[in-house]
């Protein structure tokens, strides 16, 4: 991202790029911010305004965006259950989806820096380049900041997330769990004392993940779209 304001410092979308499931690249282009750029952050992102001239309005990137996220859905089948659209991958969505000025279901989102076996406590998010080291083995972000780049850690992150083995009973709690808007814990159901008289295999077997395990979108062969924007991050399956 640029900056723009009077000290450089509000963060603005330059740059998009969405690729799809076999990493290919659907939509890539510069973006004109609806403000003046005040702060190129050229270290990092390694554009002038020379790479802006031909940009397009921020407003046309959004429309073509939610145009391929959609898939031709409508958006209150979209916003029910799904339906044709498809699902957005990304690394801290929120802070892309707000620069971009775009709003999309929060139930056909999938944020790496949000999925709880990904983070590093239950509030604090590891960033997209050591989750890439850590778990995919190899290192981005080493210069400028290549939005494909990211869009590709982020996608390969989701799928190995996907690909984990979980038992039946697991997924048909985190499905159950993800359904709900309060989540209770099973433990609500016991009195103190008969919970001081379980064994850890026990309570553990009536414990209730609070997530929705990624897995289950391979079950439904789910079609997924990864977008980036130099500091923003999706993808498409």
């Amino acid at each position: 991202m640029v900056g723009g304001g009077s000290d450089g410092s509000l963060d603005l979308c330059a740059r998009v790029c969405l690729i799809d499931g076999d990493e290919n690249v659907i939509f890539h282009t510069y973006v004109l911010p609806q403000i003046p750029i005040t702060n190129y952050r050229f270290e990092i992102t390694g554009l002038t305004e020379e790479h802006l001239r031909d940009a397009l309005p921020l407003k046309l990137v959004e429309d073509k965006i939610l145009q391929i996220l959609y898939n031709g859905e409508s958006i209150g089948k979209a916003r029910l259950d799904g339906g044709k659209a498809r699902l957005l991958v990304g690394h801290s969505l929120e802070n892309d989806l707000d620069c971009l000025r775009m709003t999309y279901p929060n139930h056909l989102l999938r944020d790496t820096a949000k999925y709880r076996p990904l983070m590093k406590t239950n509030l604090v998010s590891h960033s997209l380049k050591y989750l890439t080291r850590t778990y995919l083995g190899y290192n981005i972000q080493t210069g400028f900041h290549d939005p494909y780049e990211d869009c590709v850690s982020a996608m390969r992150l989701y799928k190995r997330m996907c690909a984990l083995d979980h038992q039946k009973g697991g997924i048909e709690i985190s499905t159950a769990a993800y359904r709900s808007q309060n989540i209770t814990s099973n433990f609500d159901s016991f009195r103190a004392k008969e919970l001081e008289q379980m064994t850890p295999d026990e309570l553990y077997e009536i414990s209730r993940p609070n997530y929705r395990c990624w897995c289950l979108d391979s079950t439904k062969q789910a079609k997924q779209c990864c977008l980036s924007d130099i500091f923003l991050h999706s993808s498409d399956f």
